[in-house]
């Protein structure tokens, strides 16, 4: 019998394969909504209740799954799909077969203004995906993606004047791409955004997040990152112990970085910039006849000056040195001598390579927000609206996977119970 190998507990694709009415029920099933809906409806109290509560969130929520960007769009689905309607709570004798649109615009400001409970419905999802997935949160990706605003720049004369369609929050940002011509000369790119950038670590095998913030366009994205790491999730013990690599790109390249990541118990896997002056090829390593790049390739110079590459033989966690032989002779290379060339895992080892190619899975996750969630054009004004959306984004991603993860269960169970 030939073996078939363990496929993942869960697989991102499985969920894109799916119907909109599909998906939904599944985000229904994953998000653990209840403390926030009993505090909007205290809110509300003796108010008019045309529309409760919870029907307006169910429909923010059918909104984003079934990808529409503007609430006009989605209220002619709704005017057309009465099996959606019924699914968010909707049923028959209203005036409107949609709520107008000033009732989701009211309910959208409201939602804007609860991001700590918003958090604590991400967190909550996020300890159950620890849970419910093995080795979840083992390997992590990290990267900062900006979401450009189309809308009007802020006013120069007073900016709390707006008819809500200028955007008076975003902010100019300038990313720089470094090149080389074909004669070999080194040149600039540089790339203008206007708007928000959002912050995420995830898991590489789920493509899931774990953590993420919204801020301007301009933000710091090396200090983003290092609070990410302080957030509830990734600074609890239990995580912290599960958790073994964090791969970033080289915008995250910095002495600063690489020691956040540690002091967080994390192995960091970063892609490095040749920051060194004068054009230099290598550096001697202390007084020895050893020499390195700015790539991590470790060289042994015999005595005509010829140049060895050394073998990579491991890491020792208690020393903090990496090992490199030489004619069966093994050298000591201590991190600390330069931080940024040499990480615990050898940039020059095979491990390296195959580990820092899990990477391009906050790449999909990014791709996934612009693609499924609307945010590569969209309609959203102001950070805080922004940061809800994105914050309902990643709650109806992980939602989705959580649902999807309950539905297989019941089916193992209902199964053997047959058996």
């Amino acid at each position: 019998m030939a073996i078939i190998p363990q496929t993942s507990i869960f697989d991102y694709t499985e969920i894109e394969e799916l119907g909109d009415l599909e998906r939904l029920d599944l985000a229904f099933e994953g998000i653990d909504d209840e403390k926030l809906m009993q505090k909007l409806e205290a809110k509300r109290k003796n108010g008019r209740d045309d529309y409760p509560v919870r029907v307006m969130w169910n429909l923010l929520i059918a909104m984003i799954v079934f990808c529409h960007k503007t609430v006009a769009s989605f209220r002619r689905e709704l005017s057309r799909n009465a099996q959606l309607r019924r699914a968010c709570g909707l049923r028959g004798g209203r005036k409107h077969l949609a709520p107008p649109s000033r009732v989701f615009s009211g309910f959208i400001k409201i939602l804007a203004e609860e991001a700590q409970e918003i958090a604590e419905i991400f967190n909550v999802q996020v300890e159950a995906l620890y849970e419910l997935i093995p080795n979840f949160g083992k390997k992590l990706a990290g990267d900062g993606k900006y979401i450009d605003s189309y809308a009007k720049k802020e006013s120069k004369g007073d900016q709390t004047a707006t008819d809500g369609r200028t955007e008076n929050d975003a902010k100019w940002s300038v990313k720089e791409y470094h090149y080389q011509d074909k004669n070999g000369k080194t040149q600039v790119k540089k790339e203008y955004h206007y708007g928000f950038k959002t912050h995420t670590i995830c898991d590489v095998n789920t493509e899931l997040p774990i953590a993420y913030s919204v801020t301007v366009a301009n933000a710091d994205e090396k200090k983003e990152m290092a609070d990410l790491l302080k957030s509830p999730i990734l600074s609890n013990e239990a995580h912290q112990k599960i958790a073994e690599y964090l791969l970033l790109d080289r915008g995250y390249d910095s002495t600063g970085m690489i020691r956040s990541i540690k002091s967080a118990g994390i192995s960091p896997v970063i892609d490095i910039r040749n920051c060194w002056k004068n054009a230099e090829d290598t550096k001697q390593y202390k007084d020895t006849d050893i020499v390195y790049n700015y790539k991590g390739d470790v060289f042994f110079i015999d005595e005509r000056g010829n140049q060895h590459k050394m073998k990579y033989k491991g890491y020792d966690k208690q020393k903090k040195c990496l090992r490199y032989s030489h004619e069966e002779k093994i050298y000591k290379i201590y991190v600390s001598c330069d931080e940024r060339v040499f990480l615990p895992i050898a940039r020059d080892s095979a491990k390296y390579k195959r580990i820092y190619k899990g990477r391009t899975a906050v790449e999909r996750l990014n791709g996934r927000l612009d693609r499924d969630y609307m945010f590569e054009e969209h309609c959203i004004r102001g950070l805080k609206k922004m940061t809800l959306m994105v914050g309902l984004s990643m709650i109806i991603m992980n939602g989705m996977a959580i649902g999807k993860l309950k539905t297989g269960k019941e089916k193992i169970r209902s199964l053997k119970n047959a058996a």
